[in-house]
Parts: structure tokens; C-alpha cells; sequence
């Protein structure tokens, strides 16, 4: 009887979770810094907060005084249908108040931006999932037009990435790669390719385990969505610092 009850209990837990996964600082899906080509479910709300090493950052220019610092962000996203995902992100800066450097630094800001991801290639049995995305757009620095806008760009970037998945003896296994083009100078030891893999175990397929290259160093983490609406992701960054977030996760039904 006991043995039945834990079977029903486990069952119960694996009902309650899904496979889909996020990047808790950024709103939409992907690794932990690094985008992919996965969407989630359409319809697919997500709410919610970050603590962001400062390792984990791109370069902030002149928040901080230029000195990196470590910072909490909230997003907000949406998988509008299968090939397009949308989200918002306001991230807390270190400035002078009223930009008066006689007073000390505070978080007394925050970088505000839209990003958006499109996939045109949904992963099938002998090809990956291929998609491009474009990461604070409103700043339009990488289009050589922002004049006259005000944004900052410190996070604008586009980005191509293909993703794959793999069956090996009941483990899932995703390979994950992406090129990124940072507009700004400053975030120019971004530019390029980075990716990772992620490992879905046979003993908790729902469970998440991620090792990426972010372009500056290694990460690794694991995320998990329980009770189809909690969301939680953690990671230790370079090898030195934590980052971790919780998010609300709700897809609307049609």
C-alpha cells in the first residue's frame, strides 16, 4: 500500500512540471546568458526577478562609474506563437543621483529594454531548431541610426542559434550554439560564438542541468519548473559567482 501511495506521489510530481525551460534574467527561453533556439508553449506568460553576479553582466559603460557591480533585474515575456517570443527587461544601475558625482553611488536607476526572438526553423528529427533574435532594440546602435535616441545599448545585441537534441540511453542531451554581435565597444569580448549543453536526466527528465560558454567564461546552473507555474534557475558564474532567479510562469489556454 505504502509502495502504491509513493508510486502515485511521484507520478503526481512529474504531472505538475514541464520540460521547457528559460533564462530567468532575460524573459524568453535559452541557457543561462546565452539564447538558443528553443520557444515554449504559445501563449506562455513569464514574470520575474534576478540576482545577477557582476560576472555575469555585459560591460555597463558609465553605470558604476564604469566598475562592474552586481544587480537585480525583473523581466517580463511572452511566447506570442511558436515562432516568436517577446520580453521586457528593467535591470538596476549604480549611478550618482541626478548624475551628481559629488554624491555616492546608489541603485538609484535602471536600463530598461525590449527584446525579441524569432524562430523560423522548428528542430526536427535530422536538422536543429535555427533562430535569430535582437536584444534591446530600441537603441538601434548595431543599425549605426541611434541619433538623437537617448538608450543606452548597453545590452543591445543580435544574435543567429541552432539548437539539437539527443536521446542517449533515456538522458536527453542539448547541444546549443550561437553567434552574438554586441553593438557597443565596450561589450566587443562578447562578440562572437558562444553556446553550450544541456543534460535532462533519466531519473528527473524535468530537471535541467546547463554548462555554457558565455563568450568571456564558463558557467554552469540547472533550472527547474514545478507545479507548471515556478520557475527557478541557479548558477555559478566563471566559476567565482552566483546568480540565481524565481519566475511565475502561466500559458493561457486556447
Amino acid at each position: 500500500m505504502l509502495r502504491m501511495k509513493g508510486s502515485v506521489l511521484a507520478f503526481c510530481l512529474l504531472c505538475s512540471v514541464s520540460l521547457i525551460s528559460a533564462q530567468a534574467y532575460h524573459g524568453t527561453t535559452g541557457l543561462l546568458q546565452v539564447p538558443n533556439a528553443e520557444t515554449d508553449s504559445v501563449g506562455t506568460f513569464r514574470g520575474g526577478v534576478t540576482f545577477m553576479d557582476k560576472r555575469f553582466m555585459p560591460n555597463m559603460g558609465r553605470y558604476g562609474d564604469g566598475i562592474p557591480f552586481n544587480t537585480m533585474c525583473y523581466t517580463i515575456g511572452l511566447t506570442a506563437w511558436h515562432w516568436l517570443e517577446l520580453s521586457y527587461t528593467g535591470t538596476l544601475v549604480k549611478m550618482h543621483p541626478d548624475r551628481d558625482a559629488t554624491r555616492p553611488l546608489s541603485y538609484c536607476n535602471e536600463d530598461r529594454h525590449i527584446n525579441i526572438k524569432l524562430r523560423p526553423l522548428k528542430e526536427g528529427k535530422w536538422w536543429p531548431a535555427v533562430a535569430v533574435g535582437w536584444d534591446d532594440i530600441g537603441s538601434l546602435r548595431i543599425f549605426k541610426i541611434n541619433k538623437g535616441f537617448s538608450a543606452s545599448g548597453y545590452f543591445e545585441n543580435i544574435y543567429l542559434a541552432a539548437s539539437k537534441h539527443f536521446e542517449v540511453k533515456d538522458y536527453e542531451i542539448g547541444v546549443h550554439l550561437t553567434y552574438r554581435y554586441y553593438s557597443m565597444e565596450g561589450n566587443r569580448n562578447r562578440r562572437g560564438v558562444a553556446g553550450g549543453l544541456t543534460l535532462r536526466p533519466a531519473f528527473y527528465r524535468p530537471l535541467r542541468f546547463i554548462v555554457e560558454w558565455d563568450g568571456v567564461g564558463v558557467n554552469v546552473g540547472a533550472d527547474v519548473l514545478l507545479w507548471r507555474h515556478l520557475f527557478i534557475q541557479a548558477a555559478l558564474i566563471h566559476g567565482q559567482g552566483f546568480t540565481g532567479g524565481l519566475a511565475y510562469h502561466y500559458t493561457i489556454p486556447f
